[in-house]
C-alpha cells in the first residue's frame, strides 16, 4: 500500500506541488527511491542479522516519518534527498523482514507459501489503496 501511494505521489502529485511539466523529472525521483534502496538493503545485509532483526523496525516508523516530511515539500533538491532517505530506510527494513519470513515461513508452512501470502496481502493493499484514490478522485477532493 505504501509503495502505491509513493508512486502515485512522484507521478501525480510531484508535478503539481513542484511545477514539473516533463515526464524525466518523475521517473529521476522514481531513481533515487531506487538507489536509496540499494543502499539500504547493503546496510541492512551488513549490520542486521535474524537474531537482530529488531533494529529495523525503527526505519519502518521513520518511513512514515519521511514520507510527511517529503509530502510539504517545495524544492527539487529536498526531493531528492528525502527520496533517497525513504529508499535507504525501505531497504533496510524490508530486506531483514523478508529473510525473516522465509526462515520462519521454512519451518512452518514453507518459505514459497509464506512468501505467496505476504505477496497476496501486498497486493490486497495495493488495490485497496488504488480504490481509495479513485474514490477520493471521482469525489473531487482536491
Amino acid at each position: 500500500g505504501a509503495g502505491v501511494t509513493l508512486r502515485f505521489l512522484l507521478v501525480l502529485w510531484v508535478p503539481v506541488a513542484l511545477g514539473i511539466a516533463d515526464n524525466a523529472t518523475p521517473t529521476l525521483l522514481n531513481a533515487m527511491v531506487a538507489v536509496g534502496i540499494v543502499v539500504g538493503a547493503g546496510a541492512a545485509a551488513r549490520f542486521v542479522t535474524l537474531k537482530t532483526v529488531k533494529r529495523c523496525m525503527p526505519a519502518g516508523i521513520l518511513i512514515g516519518v519521511a514520507v510527511a516530511v517529503f509530502a510539504l515539500q517545495t524544492t527539487m533538491l529536498n526531493a531528492y534527498v528525502l527520496l533517497a532517505i525513504i529508499g535507504m530506510l525501505g531497504g533496510f527494513f524490508v530486506v531483514p523482514l523478508n529473510a525473516l519470513l522465509q526462515e520462519r515461513g521454512k519451518h512452518s508452512v514453507g518459505a514459497g507459501n509464506a512468501i505467496a501470502v505476504q505477496n497476496l496481502g501486498e497486493n490486497a493493499a495495493m488495490l485497496l489503496m488504488l480504490g481509495l484514490y479513485s474514490l477520493v478522485v471521482k469525489l473531487g477532493v482536491p
